[in-house]
């Protein structure tokens, strides 16, 4: 089960990267392409902002793994154990039950809408919608590794550059 949960991090650590890598390259591309030679292509902006709208519900999943989400915890904290450890169990199930909910709700979407095509690409919608419960199963899987967080040994995620980069404080080495 370890080994699952690393290599779902892992997963999704490789595409983050990817995504943000695509997003900048394309936005530079355009950039240059728009001012310097006025060319514009409207295909790759509608494809550049799905991967924008991807990045952001790929990493949201990512984002509760690691707990760097918004969370208000002054009370919890200040709480004793058992009832900090209730709490954490309720927001968690909470997160799953609204993933559920989206899974569900955005497959409902998808089999409506999915056929339509796009305006700029013609790509047909339910290909960038499947986005949505592909990143809600992933976010409802961690809410899932969090509860058994609370009872057994999970490891930690392993979180990139964070540990090593954040106060420019990576080795002579190179890091990592």
């Amino acid at each position: 089960m370890k080994k699952l949960i690393l290599g779902i991090d892992r997963f999704l650590s490789v595409v983050g990267i990817a995504l943000t890598a695509i997003l900048a390259t394309g936005v530079i591309i355009s950039v240059i392409l728009r001012y310097v030679f006025s060319i514009a292509f409207v295909q790759s902006e509608e494809l550049l902002t799905m991967v924008f709208v991807a990045t952001t519900f790929f990493g949201a999943a990512l984002g509760l793994r690691e707990s760097e989400h918004i969370a208000v915890s002054n009370f919890v904290s200040a709480m004793p154990a058992k009832p900090r450890k209730v709490f954490a169990v309720i927001g968690q199930v909470v997160i799953i039950v609204v993933s559920m909910g989206m899974i569900y709700y955005s497959y409902r979407m998808i089999m409506k809408v999915g056929k339509v095509p796009s305006p700029a690409t013609g790509i047909p919608r339910g290909y960038y919608y499947a986005m949505i419960p592909i990143s809600f199963l992933f976010t409802a899987f961690y809410g899932v590794v969090n509860i058994l967080k609370e009872f057994i040994d999970i490891p930690e995620p392993v979180k990139g550059y964070k540990d090593d980069y954040e106060l420019g404080m990576a080795d002579a080495e190179g890091g990592v």
